[in-house]
Formats: C-alpha cells, sequence, structure tokens
C-alpha cells in the first residue's frame, strides 16, 4: 500500500485541510482520542490508543486511493485542531460519508467544523464530481448536527433509537448534501 504521491491543500478562511501525515500521529491526537468527553459520539470511543496506533490509522487512510483524510487546521496560530475525512467514495454511485473530529476543546463552538464541511464539500462536488455526501450523528450531538445544518445539509432521516449512548438509546440522525449541479428532488 503507498502513500499518495500528492498532499492535498484546501484553504478556507479560519481553517485549511491538508492531507493527515504520519508526524500528525502527536501526543495531543492521542490524547483526544483517548478522551472521553472528545469521543463520546465517535464509534472509535471503544478502546484504548497508542500513538503506533494511530500512524497504521493514517497508513491504512492514506494508502486508500476512495479515501480523503485531512488534518483541520487553525490559521490563526496554525495549530492541527482535528481531524475531517471524506469516503470511502462509492465510485458508482457518486457517493461518499463526512466523518469529522475537533479533538482540540478550545476550538469547540466557533465555527471551525462548518468551515471544514464546507471546504470538504467544495472538494467533493468541485474537483470530485460527486453527486451526494452524507453524515451521521446522534441526535444528542447538537453541536455536530449544527455545524452540518450550517453547511448547507439537509436531514433526511433518523434511526430511531439506533445508537447506544450511555445508559440508553439515542436517534441516529441522518443528514447529507447534494451537488447542485444534479437535479433532484429531496
Amino acid at each position: 500500500m503507498a502513500f499518495r504521491e500528492k498532499e492535498i491543500e484546501l484553504e478556507g478562511e479560519r481553517v485549511s485541510l491538508r492531507s493527515v501525515r504520519l508526524s500528525d500521529a502527536t501526543k495531543e491526537y492521542v490524547s483526544w482520542m483517548n478522551n472521553k468527553e472528545i469521543t463520546q459520539y465517535l464509534e472509535s470511543r471503544f478502546r484504548k490508543y497508542r500513538a503506533g496506533d494511530l500512524r497504521l490509522y493514517i497508513k491504512k487512510m492514506r494508502s486508500n486511493p476512495l479515501v480523503h483524510f485531512f488534518a483541520i487546521i487553525r490559521k490563526d496560530t496554525q495549530k492541527h485542531i482535528g481531524n475531517i475525512k471524506l469516503g470511502p467514495i462509492d465510485t458508482y454511485h457518486s457517493v461518499a460519508d463526512i466523518g469529522i473530529m475537533i479533538g482540540d476543546k478550545q476550538s469547540w463552538g466557533k465555527g471551525f467544523a462548518t468551515e471544514a464541511i464546507l471546504l470538504i464539500a467544495s472538494f467533493a462536488f468541485e474537483k470530485l464530481k460527486l453527486h451526494k455526501i452524507s453524515a451521521g450523528s446522534y441526535a444528542n450531538n447538537i453541536g455536530s448536527i449544527k455545524s452540518f445544518l450550517k453547511a448547507g445539509f439537509a436531514e433526511e432521516g433518523r434511526r430511531r433509537a439506533h445508537a447506544r449512548f450511555k445508559s440508553s438509546y439515542v436517534d441516529l440522525v441522518l443528514l447529507a448534501k447534494w451537488n447542485e449541479k444534479y437535479n433532484h428532488k429531496n
């Protein structure tokens, strides 16, 4: 499995996205993945992580041509604050899923996730010519849902009592955004 030869960078007003690098598997990134508050809505929350685990994951993501895995960088501080992933891309249907994590708690609630979602959506539609991008969020993850809605996503459905959250079950909110260049009814 070879790394992509070319780094991809996407520039926004307050954040930039760049391909995640092995050097991003820092102590801080490891601490995000082992912090129960940060990962409480992630399916990756069920295990402990070490830097080596993250390096293996980064290698796997970078070697998959159907996945684009980006570090979210705050432009004011040049700090890596989280990650956003597009993929795997279904090339037949021209669709992909988005996953996002803002690990730096000082960057929560400031609109950085919304901007990162807008950047990756533009990349998906303009560069990759995808038809639709989707995301899922636990219904009680209000910040995530607001970020996707502000980025032009629509709620397209719910899977009732689908995910276990602590001692109860919550809905999984299904969100999507369509490429405006395609005719569709949503």
